[in-house]
């Protein structure tokens, strides 16, 4: 996935500013990329994710409170469907 941004963003900043420019947006690109906010914000989103997927699986293997577990019966798709609200 990152390395699909990154190509993205290459695609279309390359294409906006023409390739005489291209070695000065690669080297800000790098810039980015080296820095200690882009190295922050990274960790920042692996920690808010990991602790996303944390609390779901927490939901997830918790019984419901109404006393239904579609859980019981294997169907993951079918219990979180019941967690959301969609059934």
């Amino acid at each position: 996935m990152k390395v699909f941004l990154a190509l993205a963003a290459g695609y279309v900043l390359g294409a906006r500013t023409g390739s005489e420019h291209f070695e000065e947006v690669v080297r800000s690109m790098r810039a980015i990329k080296d820095s200690e906010e882009f190295h922050d914000l990274v960790a920042s989103v692996r920690n808010h994710a990991g602790a996303t997927l944390r609390e779901l699986a927490t939901m997830i293997d918790r019984p419901a409170a109404d006393g239904s577990d579609p859980a019981a019966a294997g169907d993951l798709v079918e219990r979180v469907r019941h967690l959301a609200g969609l059934r």
